[in-house]
């Protein structure tokens, strides 16, 4: 039996996804006035501010970082006053990883930008876009359970 979607409607939705991701891109020529990160540290602020508390190994495991290239991000991180280290009141042994305002700010403009882009690209016709922000995020989803 034929796989019910082709490798070539596969590969183009991939290059889409990609074409897109290059155009909301916060470092293109449409840049908000966001704290510029590299990929590695954009990966780790993404999880900390989704999972304020973290901790930096909860972090690594989270990104498929190694620990020392986690490490490495984080200081960066915290050098831009972006992440904010507390040790955790139940336990001093163990730091918790928070965002901190400036990063709140930055994120908020960051997302502005995507949004403001995104809208004026369906001009008004933003039908199916719950049902394709599903779809992508169950895509997120698989591929990181098979990685």
């Amino acid at each position: 039996m034929a796989p019910a979607v082709s490798d070539d409607a596969l590969a183009e939705f991939a290059d889409v996804v990609l074409r897109i991701g290059r155009e909301v891109d916060p470092h293109g020529p449409h840049a908000p006035d966001i704290v510029p990160l590299t990929g590695t540290e954009a990966l780790v602020m993404r999880w900390v501010h989704r999972n304020p508390g973290a901790s930096p190994s909860a972090v690594a495991d989270a990104t498929a970082l190694q620990r020392s290239n986690c490490s490495v991000a984080l200081r960066s991180l915290v050098a831009k006053g972006m992440v904010e280290r507390r040790t955790d009141p139940d336990d001093a042994r163990t730091v918790q990883l928070h965002p901190t305002s400036r990063a709140n700010g930055s994120i908020e403009r960051l997302h502005a930008h995507w949004a403001g882009r995104l809208r004026a690209a369906l001009a008004g016709d933003e039908e199916g876009l719950a049902a394709a922000a599903t779809l992508l995020a169950r895509i997120d989803d698989g591929l990181r359970r098979r990685d």
